[in-house]
């Protein structure tokens, strides 16, 4: 990675030597760079109050009692899945992912991978609740987008929230499609 970013600075400047423009290039770069610290600040306040409220919910016991309530489609989802604590912790990344924190939703999510990594005796070859919940992750429906509603909002859409019914839609079939290619691949796997 470090070279691609080395590349492209070093392009970026050939190019505005050759169109003897440096002096908008150095600018630009001093610009963005200021403009990328304040994004990311912007960005920084959402998944704090995001983890904090993911932090109240698991110690007042909502993600265990969510846990309970959706024990017959996560039972679907992961077959092979026994440990509560593992089914928590998958249960608190799609809560994230479902209300747009993407961002808090990778903690997580690392943290169930590991988990499911170390289930699965770290096995060259993912298991299928590995790679259930990876498709899942990947493609989980968004309720409330909101990461996706401040970077619109910072630069200054309209209507920021204009995004919502789109995402869920969008969400709900990408969501529906990964469950029907794991699920097919589960069956194709255990038949002789």
């Amino acid at each position: 990675m470090n070279y691609i970013w080395a590349g492209m600075i070093c392009i970026g400047i050939f190019f505005s030597v050759i169109n003897n423009n440096l002096s908008s290039f150095t600018d630009g770069l001093l610009n963005s760079c200021s403009e990328a610290v304040e994004f990311v600040i912007g960005l920084s306040g959402i998944m704090a109050v995001w983890c904090g409220i993911m932090k109240i919910a698991e110690k007042s016991g909502l993600i265990d009692s969510a846990a309970h309530k959706f024990m017959p489609l996560i039972k679907y989802l992961f077959p092979e899945e026994k440990n509560t604590e593992t089914i928590a912790i998958i249960l608190m990344s799609f809560m994230a992912n479902i209300f747009g924190a993407g961002n808090s939703a990778t903690v997580f999510s690392l943290k169930a991978m590991e988990r499911l990594d170390m289930e699965n005796h770290y096995s060259d070859t993912a298991s299928n609740t590995m790679c259930m919940f990876l498709a899942l992750n990947m493609s989980m429906i968004q309720l409330v987008p909101i990461t996706v509603i401040k970077i619109r909002s910072q630069l200054g859409s309209a209507d920021s929230a204009s995004i919502i019914i789109p995402s869920i839609i969008v969400g709900t079939i990408s969501m529906i499609a990964s469950v029907i290619v794991c699920k097919y691949y589960e069956r194709k796997k255990t038949k002789p």
